[in-house]
């Protein structure tokens, strides 16, 4: 499952301009914040492989991954959420492949974004679903199970695998 992630700088075949064009947007996104109260900052992105980080207050970083709405393919923020007082979720962006708007069919990227608020250490985990490991689940929502779903009603004789999970180990130094 790993070697289906990407990050925000890379991109294969004919999509790389796609690829660049999104990741160029979401970096100018996430650099000039949503106004408010959330300050603007540099953000890096982050290999979805490296999940041990090391961050400085204030700083933001990125973690993209594939998405496919069509075949089922989603990642969620769970448990073990961020220490808010460590690192805080700034959201998440979909940027599809084709462009500005998404293709029935298509895939794209997720962008998770987080700042580094203060000083510690804290764990948070981001969890893969695909229509064998996660069954009651969509873009927005879920499964409501933690451990590998009942066997899925496509007519499959073998039970599903457990979702992926990757848990990330943040310092704020």
């Amino acid at each position: 499952m790993i070697s289906s992630l990407r990050t925000a700088c890379a991109f294969r075949g004919g999509k790389g301009g796609t690829a660049i064009a999104a990741a160029a947007l979401l970096a100018l996104a996430t650099a000039c914040g949503s106004g408010g109260d959330e300050p603007a900052g540099a953000s890096t992105s982050r290999a979805v492989k490296d999940t041990d980080i090391t961050a400085e207050p204030g700083e933001r970083f990125t973690l993209t991954v594939d998405r496919n709405d069509s075949t089922r393919e989603y990642w969620y923020l769970v448990a073990p959420e961020p220490d808010g007082s460590v690192v805080v979720s700034r959201g998440q962006v979909y940027a599809p492949d084709s462009g500005a708007e998404a293709v029935p069919g298509g895939g794209g990227r997720l962008t998770f974004t987080f700042e580094a608020k203060g000083t510690g250490t804290t764990r948070f985990t981001l969890l893969h679903c695909t229509f064998t490991t996660c069954q009651g689940n969509t873009a927005t929502r879920p499964p409501e199970t933690t451990g590998p779903s009942a066997t899925p009603t496509s007519g499959a004789t073998t039970p599903s695998r457990a979702p992926e999970r990757i848990t990330y180990t943040v310092t704020v130094d």
